[in-house]
C-alpha cells in the first residue's frame, strides 16, 4: 500500500514544483501601498510591484477604482513593457468591507430560519384549520375541537410576534445591505489587471491616479484671551474608496493636477469676403498639441523629519503638506495629523448691534507666523467651545478671525422715530437715527469697538446731512460705516446717539438696499 502511494506523492510534488516556476509570483495580487498624493477631489497612489518571477515577470490587479489610463511607471527603462486592462471581476469584498460582509451574511442567515419557521406554522395552522378527522365522534370529537382552538390562538400569537422579528430583520439587513454598498469602492464590478516585465528583475514602482478620494483641512485653535496666544493644530480629514487599506505618509495638495494641458496660443484672425469659400486651416492649427503634465513624486516617499510644525511646500502652482496616518477603503473620512502651530495675535471685542446682541471675540494678526490653508476651524477660547469658521486665503494684513461670542458683552440698536415732511422747494424730507447701547456685564473694564452704518447715496438726486454723532467716531470710511473705540467699565452701559437727514424728490419712494 505504502509502495504503491510513494510514486503518486512525488508525481504530485514534481509538477506543483512545475507550475510554481510557470507562474510569476504574486500574480494578481494587489500591489504594496508606498505612498499616496490626495487632491482635493482625487489622489495619486505610489505602488511598488512584487518580486517579479525568474523570466522577470509580474502580474498584479488594482480595483476599478482606479483610471487605467492614469497607470504609469516612472522609471520606463526598467519596465520592458506593460499592458493595462480593465476587465469586468466576479463579486469581490475588499478587506475594509469584510467584517460588515460576515454581519450581513449572518443576518441573511438569521432571516432565512425565521422565513423557515414561519413556513412550519403556516403549514400547521392550515392542517389544524383543515377538514376535521372522520374517525372522530363525540368526547374525542369535542376535545379535538378545544385542543385546536388552543393550538390556533397559540400559533396565531406566535406568528404575530414572528413577523414582527421578521420585519425588524428585514430592516437592519436593508440597512447593512445599503451601507455595504455605499462604502464599496467606484467600479467594484471592475478591475485593472497589469502585465509586465522587469529589466531589473526587482520590484517595480508604478503610480494609478483615482477620482474616488479627497481632503479638507481642518483647525483646531483655541485664543488665550490673557495673552492674546492662538494654540492652533492642523489636520487634514481625509478619505478615499479604492478598498485599499492605506497606512504611512501621505502628501496633501492644495490644487488639482491637470492631466492634460494646451499651450495657450493666439489664434490667427482671419478675413474673408462673406461669398468665397470658407479658408484652409492655418498650418499652426492643422496638428493638435498637447502636453500631459502628469509627472510623478519622487519615487520614494522619505520619511518626514519630527518636528511640530506642519511640512509645507509652496511653489508657484501648489502648496502641500504632509502627514502621517491610516485610512480606510471604504471612503470613511479619517483625521491625518499635519502639525502644531503657534500664532500671536492682539484679542479685541467688536460690536455690531445690528447684527447681533452679543459682542465678538476677535483675535487680530498683523503678521503671521504660519501660511493658513484655506479650511474649517473649530474654535474655543480659553479652553471652552466656542463655534466653527472659516479661514479663507488671505493676501492682506492684518488678519481677523472671530472667536465666538462675549455673552457678557452685550448691545442694543434702537431707532428713532423717523419724521417725513417736505420743502418749500418740493423736496421730500426724511429725518431718521438710532442710539446704540452696550453694556459691559463683566468684572473687569473692556476696551470695545462699535460698529455701526447711516445711508450712502448711490443717486444724485438723494443727498445726506448728519445732524448730530455723538460721542465723535473714530473711524468713518467712504460708505458711511461707522466705528467707536470706548472704554466701558463694569456694569456700565454707554450710549451712542446718530441723527441725520435725507432730501429726494418729493415725489419719489426711498429704498435701501
Amino acid at each position: 500500500m505504502q509502495s504503491k502511494f510513494l510514486p503518486f506523492c512525488v508525481f504530485f510534488c514534481v509538477f506543483l514544483f512545475q507550475l510554481l516556476q510557470a507562474c510569476p509570483a504574486g500574480a494578481g495580487d494587489a500591489p504594496k501601498v508606498l505612498g499616496v498624493d490626495f487632491y482635493p477631489s482625487g489622489a495619486k497612489f505610489l505602488f511598488q510591484t512584487g518580486q517579479p518571477g525568474p523570466d522577470g515577470r509580474f502580474e498584479l490587479s488594482l480595483s476599478g477604482a482606479f483610471d487605467p489610463s492614469s497607470v504609469r511607471f516612472p522609471k520606463r527603462e526598467e519596465a520592458l513593457f506593460v499592458k493595462v486592462e480593465q476587465v469586468l471581476r466576479e463579486e469581490w469584498t475588499p478587506p475594509a468591507l469584510q467584517s460588515l460582509k460576515r454581519e450581513i451574511d449572518r443576518k441573511g442567515r438569521d432571516l432565512k430560519l425565521l422565513e423557515s419557521h414561519q413556513n412550519a406554522i403556516q403549514q400547521t395552522l392550515e392542517r389544524v384549520n383543515g377538514p376535521l378527522p372522520k374517525d372522530f365522534s363525540g368526547k374525542d370529537l369535542i376535545l379535538y375541537i378545544g385542543d385546536s382552538r388552543e393550538m390556533l390562538a397559540r400559533l396565531g400569537e406566535e406568528l404575530v410576534d414572528l413577523n414582527l422579528t421578521m420585519e425588524k430583520a428585514g430592516k437592519e439587513l436593508n440597512a447593512l445591505q445599503a451601507e455595504y454598498q455605499r462604502r464599496m469602492p467606484g467600479n467594484a464590478g471592475s478591475v485593472i489587471q497589469i502585465q509586465g516585465a522587469s529589466a531589473t528583475k526587482q520590484p517595480l514602482l508604478f503610480e494609478a491616479f483615482t477620482p474616488h478620494a479627497g481632503w479638507a483641512v481642518f483647525y483646531d485653535m483655541n485664543l488665550d484671551s490673557a495673552t492674546g496666544l492662538i494654540d492652533a493644530k492642523m489636520r487634514a480629514r481625509a478619505w478615499q474608496k479604492t478598498g485599499l487599506d492605506t497606512v504611512g505618509e501621505f502628501t496633501f495638495h492644495t490644487r488639482q493636477p491637470f492631466f492634460s494641458i494646451v499651450p495657450p496660443e493666439v489664434r490667427p484672425l482671419t478675413v474673408n469676403l462673406r461669398s468665397s469659400t470658407p479658408p484652409s486651416p492655418h498650418p499652426a492649427y492643422s496638428k493638435a498639441k498637447a502636453e500631459v503634465l502628469y509627472e510623478a513624486a519622487d519615487d520614494t516617499f522619505a520619511a518626514p523629519t519630527p518636528r511640530t510644525q506642519p511640512q509645507m511646500v509652496s511653489t508657484m502652482a501648489d502648496i502641500s503638506v504632509k502627514g502621517k496616518g491610516d485610512l480606510t477603503g471604504d471612503g470613511k473620512p479619517g483625521d491625518v495629523e499635519l502639525g502644531r502651530f503657534e500664532m500671536k495675535s492682539a484679542p479685541v471685542l467688536v460690536a455690531v448691534p445690528e447684527q447681533n446682541p452679543q459682542a465678538w471675540i476677535v483675535a487680530s494678526m498683523d503678521t503671521l507666523v504660519e501660511t493658513l490653508l484655506p479650511g474649517t476651524a473649530e474654535l474655543a477660547v480659553d479652553g471652552e467651545k466656542t463655534g466653527v469658521s472659516r479661514v479663507n486665503e488671505h493676501d492682506e494684513e492684518p488678519l481677523r478671525l472671530p472667536f465666538g461670542m462675549a455673552s457678557r458683552i452685550t448691545a442694543k440698536k434702537i431707532p428713532l422715530v423717523g419724521k417725513t415732511g417736505s420743502s418749500w422747494l418740493g423736496k421730500g424730507i426724511l429725518e431718521d437715527g438710532y442710539t446704540l447701547e452696550i453694556t459691559n456685564g463683566m468684572r473687569t473694564e473692556c476696551k470695545i469697538t462699535v460698529k455701526d452704518r447711516v445711508p450712502v447715496s448711490v443717486n444724485d438726486k438723494i443727498s445726506l446731512e448728519i445732524t448730530k454723532i455723538d460721542p465723535t467716531p473714530t473711524d468713518r470710511d467712504r460708505d458711511n460705516r461707522i466705528a467707536w473705540e470706548l472704554t466701558i467699565r463694569p456694569g456700565e452701559t454707554k450710549k451712542i446717539v446718530v441723527e441725520y437727514k435725507l432730501f429726494y424728490p418729493g415725489d419719489e419712494k426711498l429704498e435701501y438696499r
